[in-house]
């Protein structure tokens, strides 16, 4: 193995730039070297992380680094991590990997025309450590009959449409991918709100016959991500991160707070451990560009149904055998 640090670029220094920044300075083997935002306070942030700081996303993209993580706006995401491919690096590419269709094939189109793995898409969830436990506990559980997904967020000001599907539940998205398969068919429905979306139900009809629902909220009081799967001997559900139990006024409450960086912190870090660790190989592994264009077909139907009010099918496409051929997580059903 190479005993060279790997050199490190992350785009975006936002909280999840900045996150992703501190995670990759305390990984053995990993030097953070750049980081770069057209809005960054490059003072502040070379006194805090000591390295590079540039206003131009686009030369840091282009500089050739041993990997590149890109945390900036999503309708950056597939521009940004074409240019850090074109100039030899490895991306770690916060979710979605585009806003759009066009961009996420894109980003596949380029990986097939090279003939490698060269991008691993932030869908952290398949680190998680609850997750990863219903992943292991449904292979002994027989065929699968139902998927529930509940995704509660705190978001007073209301999103977009394009924003709530492709920036949120395409989380969620993945997640029943990555448990129960291929989505061959979306029926979407939602409760409004002035500028966007309250709440959001999908449902799912997956290639294997079972069902899935999507269970979001945009506005509720507290962030809250739940999974729960029935199948022919059992169910399993997802259990919360540990927390602190309180005795107020003769009750015991459990608070559970409005932060998603705290619920799945240690996903984030396992997730970046794991992505600096591929490095070394030729191979990226984890969730991966074809990963993210499969769920972007799924957001897409989404979205229509929810402007028809009716059940829309999902694109259909072959998978790539480079995907096929790649290493997964282990855990997945897919």
């Amino acid at each position: 193995m190479n005993s060279d640090p790997k050199h490190i670029a992350v785009i975006g220094a936002g909280g999840m730039g900045r996150f992703h920044a501190a995670t990759i300075q305390g990984i053995p083997g990993a030097e953070l070297v750049a980081i770069a935002d057209p809005f960054a306070d490059a003072a502040a942030l070379e006194s805090e992380f000591g390295v590079e700081v540039s206003t131009d996303p686009e030369i840091i993209a282009a500089g050739g680094y041993d990997g590149v993580i890109i945390a900036s706006p999503d309708n950056t995401h597939a521009g940004l991590t074409r240019r850090a491919i074109e100039a030899g690096s490895r991306v770690l590419c916060e979710k979605p990997l585009s806003h759009n269709l066009e961009g996420a094939r894109d980003v596949v189109g380029l990986e097939v025309a090279a003939g490698s793995r060269l991008v691993q898409v932030g869908f952290m969830r398949q680190y998680d450590p609850a997750h990863v436990a219903v992943a292991e506990q449904m292979t002994s559980l027989g065929k699968l009959h139902y998927l529930r997904c509940t995704h509660r967020n705190t978001n007073a000001d209301a999103r977009p449409p394009e924003t709530v599907i492709v920036q949120s539940l395409i989380h969620d998205i993945n997640t029943v991918r990555w448990l129960a398969g291929e989505i061959v068919e979306v029926d979407a429905r939602a409760v409004e709100r002035p500028g966007g979306f309250e709440h959001v139900l999908l449902v799912l009809r997956l290639a294997s016959g079972a069902t899935a629902t999507v269970e979001f909220s945009d506005n509720t009081f507290a962030y809250e991500v739940e999974v729960e799967a029935t199948a022919d001997r059992g169910m399993v559900t997802t259990s919360a991160p540990q927390r602190p139990r309180l005795r107020v006024d003769g009750d015991h409450r459990t608070p559970i707070g409005d932060d998603w960086f705290g619920w799945f912190a240690d996903a984030y870090r396992v997730q970046d451990r794991a992505w600096v660790a591929s490095l070394e190989d030729t191979q990226a592994c984890g969730p991966a560009a074809w990963d993210g264009l499969a769920a972007q077909f799924v957001a897409e139907a989404a979205l229509t149904s929810l402007s028809s009010g009716k059940a829309v099918a999902v694109e259909a496409a072959d998978c790539p055998d480079l995907y096929l051929q790649s290493p997964h997580l282990e855990g997945s059903n897919t």
